[in-house]
């Protein structure tokens, strides 16, 4: 059995891992992106040899003019490439760091929640038995009790005008002369029509006898208002029969603890809370920076393709290619040495481009799958599947699944849909007597409170659905198995 902060840590190592090899990959693409551009410049110094060994002074010294001036051009295109990454990279790295940093925090955060929950969980027994024999608190459960009966009894009886209201009131609603005076406001002051189609309009209301009908629709449609405010009111009579209980529940328990566990959990709460918000906004900084310097390691910055054209310009131009050709039908020792100095830095620069293209496939594999991995880690804190009661039945999802996961052998859609299957909240300890329907407790253990005042009643009456005791409500949720990556 895995609990939720475990199953979280797991996860995050593996995205910081992935992260790492990710960054250190491009950074080999970078490097070796530069060395084909040394080894391109180097190409020219070569041409420029073969040129000045074939040509007369005046072509050659043409020809050493181009070439330097595409060399020092691209140079210095590749100086400020140079510039642009270091600061992309050092970016990257503050951000890196400050992730690094934030998520150790959080953490501490996490667990110090865990602790402070763990507590309040253990003491609940003794806080049910405690109040169990409070006269007051015992009359002040009964009167919410009797609120949210009246409440749900108020609802359903809303619920059933409304219903009456809808199908009576077809009668009327379908009669087109009878819905025409109505909307008109025949009979009403607010009716202020003149001359002839006031007498036209008053003949139409005595031939459907418009008067006796407009008290009865007037009737049926102001009962389902006058339960509604009637139910609304019950609602309220709840809220505030709840908030009591919970301050007494509260209070029975900060007695017992020796301080208000309930603030501090839920003040724990948020700012692990706002902690994830930073987490987030820090990780799609991230995933800029590493997009832009993606960019760089596949050549596709405007410094290097500048660069590149400078330089390949000069390199293919035609006098250069004739050149090659005369060297190739001299039997010169020194044609030949050039010539092979030649081949084997297009053959360096061929086997440089082969490896850059794998290094660049991999590196957009990595970068997939840590998105997919970073994604589930955000589900994960959202969901608040790593809180005190969170626990997972699956060992596998921080071993084989998630180095599945890793290796890109199964998306994070699968990932997410196992994890939703196998987590599960651990039912709380007491919470039956002390506080019924989470009345007075923090949020991330079933109950409303904010963290300033009285909260707890916002979960009472009709409108509580489930509370402490289901012990199956508790903290997050709200992704389906299905969600997108």
């Amino acid at each position: 059995m895995l609990t939720g902060r475990q199953t979280l840590s797991s996860i995050e190592q593996a995205q910081t891992d992935l992260r790492r090899e990710e960054t250190d990959l491009s950074s080999r693409i970078e490097r070796v992106t530069r060395s084909v551009t040394d080894i391109q410049s180097q190409q020219s110094d070569a041409y420029k040899e073969l040129a000045r060994f074939r040509l007369d002074n005046h072509a050659a010294e043409t020809l050493d003019e181009r070439l330097d001036t595409a060399a020092r051009d691209a140079r210095q295109l590749m100086e400020k490439r140079s510039q642009d990454y270091n600061v992309l990279t050092d970016q990257l790295r503050q951000k890196e760091t400050a992730h690094k940093e934030l998520q150790k925090q959080r953490e501490a955060k996490a667990f110090e929640a865990e602790a402070a929950s763990g507590k309040m969980d253990g003491l609940m027994e003794e806080v049910d038995g405690l109040l169990e024999q409070d006269a007051a608190f015992v009359a002040q459960r009964a009167r919410a009790e009797d609120a949210a009966k009246t409440a749900n009894a108020a609802a359903e009886k809303a619920r059933t005008s409304l219903q009456d209201r809808k199908e009576k009131g077809k009668a009327y609603e379908n009669d087109p002369l009878f819905l025409y005076l109505w909307q008109r406001g025949f009979g009403t002051p607010e009716y202020k029509r003149r001359g002839i189609i006031r007498s036209l309009d008053g003949w139409v209301a005595r031939l459907i006898r418009f008067h006796d009908a407009r008290a009865n629709y007037a009737m049926l449609t102001s009962i389902p208002e006058r339960i509604a405010r009637h139910a609304e009111r019950c609602e309220k009579q709840v809220v505030h029969e709840d908030a009591l209980l919970a301050e007494m529940s509260r209070a029975a328990l900060t007695h017992t603890a020796g301080e208000d566990l309930a603030a501090r959990i839920d003040t724990l709460g948020q700012e692990i809370s706002s902690m994830d918000s930073e987490l987030d906004a820090l990780e799609r900084s991230i995933d800029t920076l590493s997009d832009a310097l993606q960019d760089f390691s596949r050549g596709e910055d405007d410094g290097f393709l500048k660069a590149e054209e400078k330089l390949s310009l000069s390199l293919k131009a035609d006098d250069l290619r004739d050149l090659w050709r005369e060297a190739l039908s001299t039997p010169s020792p020194e044609d030949e040495r050039i010539i092979r100095r030649i081949e084997d830095q297009l053959d360096r620069i061929d086997r440089f481009q082969r490896e850059m293209r794998q290094d660049r496939e991999l590196l957009r594999d990595i970068t997939r799958r840590r998105s997919e991995l970073s994604q589930v880690t955000q589900k994960f804190r959202r969901s608040g599947y790593d809180t005190w009661d969170s626990t997972f039945s699956d060992n596998n999802l921080t071993t084989v699944l998630l180095g599945e996961l890793v290796k890109g052998a199964i998306t994070g859609a699968d990932y997410w849909t196992r994890a939703q299957k196998s987590h599960k909240r651990r039912k709380p300890r007491g919470g039956r007597v002390g506080f019924p329907r989470g009345s007075g407790l923090p949020r991330s253990m079933g109950g409303g409170f904010s963290g300033g005042g009285l909260g707890g009643g916002g979960n009472g009456g009709s409108s509580s659905g489930g509370g402490f005791s289901s012990g199956g409500n508790f903290g997050g949720g709200g992704f389906s198995t299905g969600d997108t990556f």
